[in-house]
């Protein structure tokens, strides 16, 4: 009931209506869960090609913007104590064959082959407040920016050292926040940093390994950032 609102269609040049969201979902899920191709979908979830074409309206359509920032919205939802962290998802190279688009789309070359990173930020409760990808051999703190766009500021945002820039802790103190973030140890006169409140950090630790365990997730497969980004948001 809570996702009707943002599936219903409008307009006149809307085509057949689906006759079945919750399907499309649980394709959208089978697909996420096992990293399957689209013909590999089984019969009884639906045509591929309908899947397929539905998830890139709701692409195009934006809503996955407009549901996170409707349950972002709500009042249980605890924005005081914000988290930020950045996994490295390795791509499968059938992916980064178009040349010129690889950094569009959030790919990096490095050794290992193809890589891209995931920056994500969460609630204090450890639910998904925003997402964005940049290539894998982008430093952590290049990712604070585009996460931190919209939404309510944290007062208390909780980080790894991979965002210990004078930059973000300057940002956070400006929006009258105070950074948990702990310095690195090579920097003369750094920060102590309150343990207990770093401790908080396991919720988006666990939801890191939540989204890994889905294969399509894991690995990426998609070449657009767009619908590699609408399967993080509904796994």
């Amino acid at each position: 009931m809570f996702l009707k609102p943002f599936l219903t269609e409008a307009g006149f040049e809307r085509g057949r209506p689906p006759r079945d969201h919750r399907l499309v979902l649980d394709s959208i899920f089978w697909i996420a869960r096992t990293g399957a191709q689209w013909r590999d979908l089984p019969d009884h979830l639906g045509k591929w090609a309908s899947v397929y074409r539905q998830i890139r309206r709701w692409t195009l359509s934006r809503i996955r913007e407009l549901l996170l920032d409707a349950l972002n919205d709500t009042e249980d939802a605890p924005h005081n104590v914000q988290m930020i962290d950045s996994p490295i998802v390795w791509t499968h190279p059938s992916c980064c064959r178009c040349k010129g688009e690889t950094q569009k789309e959030g790919f990096w070359r490095s050794k290992g082959g193809f890589t891209n990173k995931a920056h994500l930020r969460t609630n204090g409760g450890g639910l998904p407040m925003k997402a964005e990808f940049t290539g894998g051999c982008i430093p952590d703190y290049k990712g604070y920016d585009p996460v931190l766009r919209g939404g309510p500021d944290p007062k208390v945002p909780l980080a790894d050292r991979g965002y210990a820039a004078i930059c973000i802790r300057s940002d956070v103190e400006a929006r009258s926040g105070a950074p948990v973030i702990p310095m690195r140890k090579i920097r003369l006169g750094a920060a102590a940093h309150r343990r207990p409140l770093y401790a908080l950090r396991n919720p988006v630790e666990r939801l890191i390994i939540t989204l890994k365990n889905a294969c399509r997730i894991a690995t990426r497969y998609d070449k657009t950032a767009a619908c590699h980004l609408c399967f993080v948001n509904r796994a």
